[in-house]
């Protein structure tokens, strides 16, 4: 017989079979395949494996933990914003909690001279100045809030110049005292600390004007602040180590 007549029998009868069997074919194999395929993710109940579940919960808190790690990278580059001599340094402190109660009293902070931390260090929030560092033990340190009487800052208007010296308030809140008339301080403009003082950097945020009052003397003038700093609130903060602090 003719070879190639042989061929083309044996092709005639392929494809009559492939007509006849091919869909189920087919349709098995991809049947199989498809569950073989399901099977890497998908147990027999339809459920994930343990290996998926383990790996979608560890890929969830990394994202959750690395979400909280950009936050904070947010956070301290605010914070670091207002460190405006190249020579200071910092460390970062969390508030333990406040002493006699949320009016009066200081923040404890989980560093002291173990990080060396000292009496007379400036401690500030993201907002702004929160106040000086008045006990410190092996771990931990006091600070004295600017809004506490007996802290005095040396401060600065932006805007119109006017230098004095800020306290707390009868209310709680703060207050300028010894401002010069003719410095023409507006309500509204913000009140910087000044480096003639000699404890705080220049440049700290202390707070808003809210108000402009006659002096006690009749010869200057009162400014009435709020405070930049929500005290309430504190959470982490950074304290500024003096120059040379290792």
């Amino acid at each position: 017989m003719d070879p190639s007549r042989n061929r083309t029998i044996l092709y005639i009868l392929f494809s009559l079979l492939l007509l006849v069997v091919g869909s189920a074919l087919v349709s098995g194999v991809g049947s199989r395949l498809g569950f073989l395929f399901s099977g890497l993710f998908f147990r027999e109940d339809d459920h994930r494996d343990e290996y998926t579940r383990t790996l979608i919960l560890e890929l969830m808190l990394e994202n959750a933990r690395l979400r909280e790690i950009s936050m904070k990278t947010a956070l301290y580059r605010e914070l670091l914003g207002y460190i405006r001599l190249p020579e200071t340094r910092a460390v970062v402190a969390r508030v333990l909690y406040r002493t006699e109660g949320l009016v009066g009293g200081g923040f404890v902070l989980d560093r002291g001279r173990a990080d060396q931390v000292e009496i007379g260090s400036v401690c500030i929030a993201a907002a702004g100045l929160v106040g000086v560092v008045d006990r410190v033990e092996e771990n931990t340190c006091t600070v004295l809030p600017v809004v506490i009487p007996g802290v005095l800052v040396s401060a600065v208007c932006a805007e119109s110049g006017a230098m004095g010296l800020v306290s707390s308030a009868p209310d709680g809140g703060l207050r300028m005292d010894h401002v010069d008339m003719a410095a023409g301080p507006r309500v509204g403009e913000q009140v910087l600390t000044s480096r003639f003082g000699g404890v705080y950097p220049d440049g700290i945020v202390i707070g808003t004007v809210t108000a402009v009052e006659e002096g006690s003397r009749g010869l200057d003038m009162t400014l009435v602040l709020e405070p930049a700093v929500d005290f309430r609130r504190l959470g982490e903060v950074l304290i500024l180590r003096r120059t040379g602090a290792e």
